[in-house]
Order: C-alpha cells, then sequence, then structure tokens
C-alpha cells in the first residue's frame, strides 16, 4: 500500500509541481511590501453608516462645553482595527529611504520621521523612550506617537498607493520595476514614471491610458470627527451589535424615535460613570480574558503618580503606551479607541462645531467661521485665542490622560505640525455600496468588485 501510495505521490509531483511553483512565484513577485497585508482592507473593521448622539453626555467638568450633543448621521465606512505601529510606520520610512535617498531627495524621508525627542522631558529621564520606542524592535507593536497630523496624512497617502499598486501591476497597468507614487504625487511634486497605465493582450500592448481613468479603492484617509466618535460609541450599543448582519436593521431599530440624549455610555465597558472599569469576565473565558481578569479595561492615567499601579496590583500595568492589541473594548473588535495614545482626526477645531456644522456626514475641513454672522467670530493665531485654521482635533484619551478624557464626546486640539508623545493615529476608508438595504458584509466587497473590472 505504501508502495502504491509513493507512486501516486511521484506522479502528483510530476504533474502539478511546476504548476505549483509558477503560481508562487507569481504571487511572490506581485507582493506589495506593506505591513505584510495581501487585501488593503485586511485589519479594518466596517462600521455600518446610521444615525447617532454626538458630543458629550456627562458632566462637561472642564467648561468647555464645545461639543454640545445633537444628533448626526454618518455613512457606512470602514476603520483600522488598531493603531498605526511602530513596524507598520516604520515600513512607510524604509520605502521612502529605497525610492527618494537615491534621487538625492532626502528631505522627503526626513520631513516623514517621527519626532523622537517628544520623550523627553525636563525632570524625567526618558531617555530609553527617546532611543528606543520607535527604532528599537521590541516596541514593533506598540502604537507610532511623535507624528504630526501633516505626517499622519502623508501616511495615509502612501499607503492607499501601495494598496493600488499591486492590482494596478496584477494587471499589467504599470511597471512593476518603478515606484508607484500616485497620491504621493499631488503633494510633493513629485515626477511619477508610473502615471501611465499600459493595458495589454497576450500578445499585443492594446492601449495607454492615464491611470486616472481606472477605478481604484477609496482613498485611506484620516476619520473625521464624527466618524471616529460614532465607532467608539454606536458600536458598543447591544441594538447595533444584534442588527449588525441585519441591514434593514440600524442601531435605533428597537427605539425609533429615541431621544438623543437615549446614549448615555460614557465609555465603550460602562453604562454609568466608572462602572465596569476592571475587567470582570463571567462564564466562558479565553486565555487573554483570564489574564486580564481585574485589570482597567484601558490605558490610563488613574492618579497623580499612577501610570500601571502597584506591584501586584497592576490597574492596567502600561506605564507607557502599551501594544496596539491590548485592552480588547469593543463588541465590534476595535482595539484602544479610549485609551492608550490619543488619535488624530481629519477635521480643524472649532469649539462651537453644532452650530454651523451639517447633521449628515458633518465635517470641518476648512476655514469657516463659527456662528452665523462672520463679522462677529473671528479665530486669530496671536490675537485673542490659540486656535487657528491648523488647529486640528484629537480625540479618545492617552496613557496620560484621566479617565475623562477616554469619554468618546470629548474633544481636544493642537496644531497639524506638532506632535506629542500621548498622540498616534488609525486609517479610515469609505464603504461605498455598503449603505443600501441589501447590502451585506458577507458578500464580495467593493475591492473584490474592483478587481474584477480589470
Amino acid at each position: 500500500m505504501n508502495f502504491i501510495n509513493s507512486i501516486l505521490l511521484f506522479f502528483a509531483v510530476l504533474f502539478l509541481g511546476p504548476k505549483m511553483i509558477a503560481q508562487f512565484d507569481s504571487n511572490e513577485s506581485n507582493k506589495v511590501a506593506f505591513a505584510g497585508k495581501d487585501d488593503p482592507y485586511d485589519s479594518t473593521i466596517l462600521i455600518r453608516g446610521g444615525t447617532f448622539a454626538m458630543g458629550m453626555n456627562q458632566e462637561n467638568i472642564m467648561g468647555d462645553w464645545n461639543n454640545n450633543l445633537r444628533r448626526v448621521t454618518v455613512s457606512s465606512f470602514r476603520i483600522d482595527q488598531y493603531e498605526v505601529s511602530n513596524k507598520q510606520y516604520r515600513n512607510y520610512i524604509k520605502w521612502l529611504e529605497r525610492v527618494f535617498i537615491p534621487l538625492g531627495k532626502d528631505s522627503i524621508v526626513k520631513a516623514a520621521l517621527p519626532d523622537t525627542l517628544v520623550w523627553r522631558t525636563d525632570l524625567a529621564y526618558n531617555e530609553p523612550m527617546v532611543e528606543g520606542y520607535f527604532r528599537n524592535r521590541a516596541f514593533d507593536d506598540y502604537p507610532v506617537v511623535g507624528v504630526s497630523w501633516e505626517q499622519a496624512n502623508a501616511y495615509c497617502r502612501w499607503r492607499t498607493d501601495r494598496a493600488n499598486e499591486k492590482t494596478l501591476i496584477q494587471y499589467g497597468l504599470i511597471d512593476p520595476t518603478k515606484p508607484y507614487i500616485g497620491k504621493m504625487e499631488t503633494k510633493n511634486s513629485l515626477v511619477d514614471s508610473n502615471k501611465t497605465a499600459v493595458t495589454f493582450t497576450p500578445t499585443t500592448r492594446v492601449r495607454t491610458k492615464n491611470l486616472g481613468d481606472y477605478v481604484l479603492i477609496p482613498d485611506f484617509r484620516l476619520p473625521t470627527e464624527a466618524e471616529w466618535e460614532y465607532a467608539a460609541k454606536v458600536s458598543s450599543g447591544k441594538n447595533y451589535i444584534s442588527n449588525f448582519n441585519n441591514p434593514k436593521a440600524g442601531s435605533n431599530s428597537g427605539t425609533p424615535n429615541a431621544s438623543i440624549v437615549a446614549s448615555n455610555t460614557p465609555y465603550p465597558w460602562s453604562s454609568n460613570g466608572n462602572d465596569g472599569l476592571r475587567s470582570t469576565p463571567t462564564g466562558r473565558m479565553s486565555k487573554k480574558e483570564k489574564d486580564n481578569r481585574g485589570m482597567f479595561m484601558a490605558n490610563f492615567k488613574n492618579g497623580s503618580g499612577d501610570y500601571m499601579g502597584m506591584v501586584g496590583y497592576a490597574n492596567d500595568g502600561a506605564g507607557f503606551p502599551s501594544k496596539i492589541n491590548s485592552f480588547l473594548q469593543n463588541p465590534l473588535g476595535l482595539y484602544n479607541l479610549s485609551g492608550n495614545v490619543n488619535e488624530w482626526v481629519a477635521d480643524i477645531y472649532r469649539p462651537m462645531n453644532s452650530i454651523d456644522m451639517d447633521d449628515f456626514n458633518p465635517y470641518r475641513g476648512n476655514s469657516v467661521l463659527d456662528g452665523d454672522d462672520a463679522n462677529t467670530s473671528s479665530y486669530e493665531t496671536g490675537t485673542n485665542t490659540l486656535i487657528s485654521n491648523k488647529s486640528r482635533v484629537y480625540k479618545g484619551g492617552s496613557w496620560k490622560d484621566r479617565p475623562y478624557w477616554l469619554n468618546p464626546g470629548t474633544r481636544r486640539y493642537l496644531e497639524q505640525d506638532k506632535t506629542s508623545s500621548t498622540i498616534g493615529f488609525r486609517c479610515a476608508i469609505s464603504a461605498f455600496g455598503m449603505d443600501t438595504p441589501d447590502a451585506k458584509e458577507d458578500q464580495p466587497n467593493l475591492w473584490q468588485k474592483i478587481k474584477n473590472i480589470f
């Protein structure tokens, strides 16, 4: 019997081996080096659009009153499951080095480097973090920090190019020996050697077109403030989770005429105040749940001088940022929307956004002033406020913040070219075609449909 099996195996290898090897070689040659992912939608979570209560749902102890509660609607979108890690951002830097240093454009690489000096303070010894947090492989899976809003947007453009590049190469639309810098070109005034797309038949070249003629995936970008807050709030609602695969049952299906104040959960893990601050799993538990039992549900500062808890009585066990897959808080699988590091969003900061922002996909990306009368409302840097047209919103709370800032409704701002050891980011992407009644996650997604076009 063993002899017969050996003979069958020999003929199988003889006939199928070359085909298997050719397929393997083909797959290897088409790979795009982006965090080891072959599909641009990998590690993103679909957030189905709907109506929710945007704004502060607890007492505004800071007295800012800059995010009053109101009802808004957002369209469906995808958002990264994790914050962008040091390893992913280093892959981006290495790609820039390979492409632009030989061209003498070192300035592009330098402009993308995170500011590691954000760890340095006058009266603390954080030099090991200055030297090692971004560069040392021990921190591969930790969120990148020291990245400005502008740098985060540049990373999103690069990620869009890498996501498109694989399919463009696979279908013979660009030269695989030349770097593709489609979205990056518009910002950096670069010359893209792959600007022209070439299509082929099995034997001859047919025609030449601009790549803009081809339908590609939507751009990766920073989420809008409304999208980010929606992901943090509605994905923890029981109605939303139970009806997630039913496109005709939205997040408000249980109470279709509910007041906007009905959503009163301040944090993804609690229903009132700080209830459920510690992990208390019941029933069948995963290994991770057992390991985290009794631990805080997020990485934040518990009190004066208390960043991680005492030995044997750890609060969150992380004095600095923790790994991007720590502290599972969200029933949809989103990690660290609250705590660990704050996250940049796309919007310009204005304190009265509830007055002059649209209630459908609200977003402020321009210099429009607050209030109805531009003669009575203005913001001028250096005159009477620190708010300018470069002030960008960040949200979520961090390892250095008290629990108040973990509420998704809180918001702060920083100049778009400034950096911090407490601010990172994650990317979002519009989910076209998912706002129709018959849209289902298990159907061929947009990316697969686009690939079928070529």
